[in-house]
């Protein structure tokens, strides 16, 4: 079970990482620095954990990487169901509460995995 830890940080961390990254590059150059730069530095912070536990194979990482994950963007998930487009940040907007919903949920259900009993 183990694997699919490793599988979930390696796959949300990089995409955190490199996706985001970008887009955090495009959209600062278009519209400088806002709220949303904000939003998109702490999704790249987190890419660059994953990233840590990865390279340094820190195997003990992966089930913790996976519940902050599945708690810190099932606020983001939950604020954005609730109150959509909230400071007219994208994090809120239908899209990203959807993408934030499927990274808890799923960050969530692989940690309870990865428990050991």
């Amino acid at each position: 079970m183990a694997r699919l830890q490793k599988v979930y940080t390696i796959v949300i961390g990089f995409a955190f990482l490199i996706l985001v990254g970008i887009t955090l590059v495009t959209d600062t150059v278009k519209n400088g620095i806002s709220l949303e730069t904000a939003h998109k530095l702490t999704h790249i912070a987190v890419g660059v954990w994953a990233a840590l536990i990865i390279f340094k194979k820190l195997e003990n990482q992966h089930v913790p990487f996976a519940f902050f994950n599945g708690i810190f963007y099932g606020a983001f998930a939950i604020t954005g169901w609730i109150v959509p487009d909230f400071l007219g940040i994208d994090a809120f907007n239908r899209v990203d509460t959807i993408l934030h919903t499927i990274v808890a949920a799923s960050g969530l259900l692989i940690g309870f995995l990865g428990l050991k009993k």
